[in-house]
């Protein structure tokens, strides 16, 4: 069982190394990564990365590159790799868009579309057993402390 943190108060220069939140958000970070790739390649062979992208454009229907790279939060040059991965594979389709020829429209082909709807209710059991772990309060607490550190990390 993982240990939990100590409460500890006091001021930031006082407090342990292993106690900055970065570096506890990046541990939790790390661990849920491994587990969510060891879930996906057992349930359908593919990357945390993959899934990123094909759970965005099979949620959106279709979508550009440019908001695919806004809402999946990935490195663009990993983003773009792991895009040009699938549409060579025919997970997920890119065609011109005719608006603005110098960006394409992707959705999933029927591949994607298959691996998408295998995945996500794999995906949605996984979130509740996460959720399992935190009560309502707590929930509702951590999804505010989250958007805040999410603000100050803009500034």
């Amino acid at each position: 069982m993982p240990q939990t943190a100590p409460d500890i108060a006091g001021d930031d220069d006082s407090l342990p190394l292993h106690q900055f939140l970065t570096y506890r958000l990046s541990r939790v970070q790390a661990k849920l990564n491994a587990q969510a790739t060891r879930i996906l390649r057992d349930a359908s062979g593919i990357t945390l990365s993959q899934w990123r992208i094909i759970a965005l454009v099979g949620a959106a229907g279709q979508t550009r590159m440019s908001q695919l790279a806004q809402e999946a939060a990935l490195d663009k040059g990993l983003l773009s790799r792991n895009l040009k991965g699938l549409i060579e594979s025919g997970v997920v389709i890119a065609r011109p868009d005719e608006s603005d020829h110098r960006a394409q429209v992707l959705a999933l082909s029927p591949k994607g579309i298959e691996i998408f709807e295998r995945t996500l209710p794999v995906s949605r059991e996984r979130q509740r057993n996460l959720r399992s772990e935190l009560t309502e309060q707590e929930l509702r607490v951590f999804r505010r402390v989250l958007d805040k550190l999410e603000i100050a990390a803009e500034k």
